[in-house]
């Protein structure tokens, strides 16, 4: 395995173009995540409202719990939100500054793969892979929304960097501590992921001499005070404490109605749920099946279908190196790699199975690993280099074509384009005191949705939705309970019309086929209608 003493070139591949090149590619891949993404993907996803929501209120109220009830069932990591907490001060609560932060992040990462590259490979190895990400499809979508779990991968990179920093210079190991306990307010599959990989290969440096007893106690007791008050709220969760503990500080909140074990294969084994998740982790991740709308567009996976022959070339080449190396240095540099890809090959096997944002941990080793081969390749069959280049530079193109036209047109729906301006649009009516809202989001049924996003798009202040207050956005309203109504016509059609009474009904084009009493068109917003009572 090269390192970066070894890679020497000069000609194309002297000092000053290296810099061109990796500032060239950083500029890249900010740019491309810049173009329009407040409005592609169009709307916003009810996941990503209820995180914005939540960092809103934070920003005025500055409440702060470790960890979201979010949909009371299904809880939400924090960091996120906090993250955009700064942005919304400075700039509004809008779309621009709740994206705004995973922008940011997901560019500076591109930097931050090409740097661990260069510990790990040579030069160019570092910037083969710091392109593939500037144009990975996996990287590029999940930088233009803001879901929490997508977090979780650049501030696990970061803290890898670090590590292999502190191999050499104690104080970024102990930094690296910080981040890695950082990583549990990302998402809760860091504490069976995460840990494991800490534990694993401190046992390994302790073993080979790599690290003292004494640095790995103080690395083992930076990464607990960083990390205790969210392992806190597992425990008190998993041990069903019920009540939320409290501290000048910050909170750490019990959530009766959780049903996030359940997603824990160790938790609720079976050999048979051990061979889904194997093949969910195999299908979407290694053969780059279909994922949901989200994460991928299925003609060209998270890496690109030509990816597939390189990755498998360079993880078991990597791996046959790893055994064989001798020098313990580079070893221990290389276990870190092979076990950021192991940690999240365990993560798909042990959490149900996974989808692409799920094991989102296991793609920047894949990446870079897929530089890896493609170098094996280019190495041994020179002329190879113009057709990998070609076919990566066709599928970009191809790919970004694609985003930016038939996706983003596309996402209107799935991020809930129409419903969203409708429910503007009722709520800027102010003749009518109560609005009865639809569940029915066309690709999904879902009350609990409608209300977060009606929130987000209203910009209900979270003390008038508690009840404390009469004002929203600057109006003073009805109780919050007596104008936000949430409803499923199929379900409550027979009601209706004595539940709307004066009031205004917003409702999807598919649901008039439950409406059995005559009505009034206000307006047509896409694919919704604003409907009254006719009299």
């Amino acid at each position: 395995m090269n390192t970066t003493t070894q890679d020497s070139a000069t000609g194309l591949w002297n000092k000053k173009n290296r810099k061109i090149f990796f500032w060239s590619i950083l500029a890249l891949a900010v740019i491309l995540r810049c173009i329009r993404f407040a409005t592609v993907p169009d709307g916003i996803n009810q996941d990503e409202a209820m995180g914005a929501v939540d960092a809103w209120a934070l920003s005025k109220y500055g409440f702060l719990p470790v960890h979201f009830t979010a949909w009371r069932y299904s809880q939400m990591s924090v960091l996120l939100a906090y993250c955009m907490v700064p942005f919304i001060k400075l700039f509004g609560f809008n779309t621009v500054t709740v994206r705004l932060p995973m922008v940011l992040i997901s560019s500076g990462a591109v930097a931050l793969v090409y740097l661990v590259g260069r510990k790990l490979f040579s030069e160019r190895i570092a910037l083969v892979a710091m392109l593939l990400t500037a144009v990975n499809p996996w990287q590029f979508m999940q930088s233009r929304w803001s879901l929490d779990c997508n977090l979780f991968p650049h501030i696990f990179l970061l803290g890898f960097y670090l590590l292999l920093l502190g191999l050499e210079k104690r104080r970024y190991l102990y930094l690296s501590m910080v981040f890695f306990g950082l990583t549990f307010y990302c998402y809760g599959i860091a504490a069976y992921s995460v840990t494991a990989f800490l534990f694993v290969f401190f046992i390994w440096c302790l073993w080979k001499r790599r690290l003292k007893f004494r640095e790995g106690l103080l690395c083992a007791l930076i990464f607990t005070v960083v990390a205790l008050p969210e392992v806190i709220v597992l425990g008190i969760n998993a041990v069903h404490f019920g009540r939320t503990i409290s501290t000048p500080l910050f909170t750490m909140p019990y959530f009766p109605d959780s049903v996030r074990s359940a997603d824990i294969l160790l938790l609720n084994f079976s050999f048979a749920q051990l061979g889904k998740n194997a093949w969910a982790l195999f299908s979407h991740v290694f053969l780059q099946l279909p994922d949901i709308f989200f994460n991928s567009i299925p003609a060209f996976g998270p890496l690109y279908h030509v990816s597939i022959p390189f990755v498998f070339a360079g993880i078991i080449v990597f791996t046959i190196q790893l055994f064989r190396e001798k020098n313990i240095e580079k070893q221990t540099r290389m276990l870190a790699l092979w076990g950021f890809l192991v940690t999240g090959i365990w993560v798909g096997l042990i959490t149900y199975e996974v989808n692409i944002n799920r094991v989102n941990i296991i793609f920047y080793p894949i990446i870079l690993l897929c530089a890896y081969g493609i170098g094996l390749a280019v190495r041994k069959w020179k002329k190879l280099w113009p057709v990998v280049a070609v076919a990566y530079g066709i599928s970009s193109i191809l790919f970004f074509g694609t985003y930016f036209t038939t996706y983003a047109e596309e996402s209107r729906e799935y991020y809930n384009k129409d419903f969203m301006e409708a429910v503007a649009e009722a709520d800027s009516l102010e003749e009518y005191e109560s609005l009865y809202i639809t569940g029915n989001l066309g690709w999904q049924f879902n009350r609990d949705a409608t209300e977060i996003l009606t929130q987000y798009v209203c910009k209900i202040d979270a003390q008038y939705y508690q009840g404390k207050s009469n004002v929203s956005n600057g109006r003073e309203l009805p109780a919050y309970a007596d104008r936000y109504h949430y409803i499923y016509p199929e379900q409550q059609a027979a009601e209706l019309v004595e539940m709307v009474g004066d009031g205004l009904l917003v409702l999807y084009q598919g649901d008039l086929q439950y409406i059995d009493f005559s009505y009034d068109v206000v307006d047509t917003v896409g694919d919704y209608l604003l409907l009254t009572v006719q009299n």
